[in-house]
C-alpha cells in the first residue's frame, strides 16, 4: 500500500472514530434514538477509502481516465448509499427521517474529506 493511501486511511479512520463518538453521544443522550451508527460509519469509511485508492491510481493515465474513474466511483457510491438508506427507511419507518439526515450529514463529511485529499494529491503532483 502506498504511503499516501495509508496516510489517507489513517486520517479517515481517526475522523470516523471521532464522528462515531460524537454521533453516539448525540443520538443516545440528546435525541434518545437508536441508529446503526457503526454500520453507517463503517460503510462510508470503506467506500471512501476504496474510492480514494481507485481515483488516485488513475493519475498516471490520461485526464479522460481520471474523469471516468471519478464519475464511476461517484455513481457507485451514490447507488450503494441510496440502496442502504432506502432499505433502512423501508424496514424502520419510525426513525427513517433521523437516520436519513444523519447519514446525509456523514456522507457530506466524508465527501468533503475525500475531495480535499484528492485535490491535495493532484496539486502536489503538478
Amino acid at each position: 500500500m502506498k504511503t499516501l493511501h495509508r496516510q489517507f486511511i489513517i486520517r479517515l479512520l481517526i475522523i470516523s472514530v471521532v464522528a462515531y463518538a460524537a454521533l453516539y453521544f448525540i443520538s443516545t443522550r440528546l435525541l434518545a434514538v437508536e441508529l446503526p451508527l457503526l454500520v453507517m460509519v463503517t460503510l462510508l469509511f470503506a467506500i471512501n477509502s476504496l474510492a480514494f485508492i481507485i481515483i488516485t491510481n488513475t493519475k498516471e493515465k490520461k485526464p479522460r481516465g481520471f474523469v471516468y474513474s471519478y464519475m464511476t466511483v461517484s455513481l457507485g457510491r451514490l447507488i450503494i448509499c441510496s440502496a442502504y438508506v432506502f432499505t433502512y427507511a423501508l424496514t424502520h419507518r419510525q426513525g427513517a427521517r433521523t437516520f436519513a439526515l444523519t447519514f446525509f450529514a456523514l456522507y457530506f463529511l466524508y465527501t468533503i474529506i475525500e475531495v480535499r485529499a484528492i485535490y491535495a494529491f493532484f496539486k502536489a503532483g503538478s
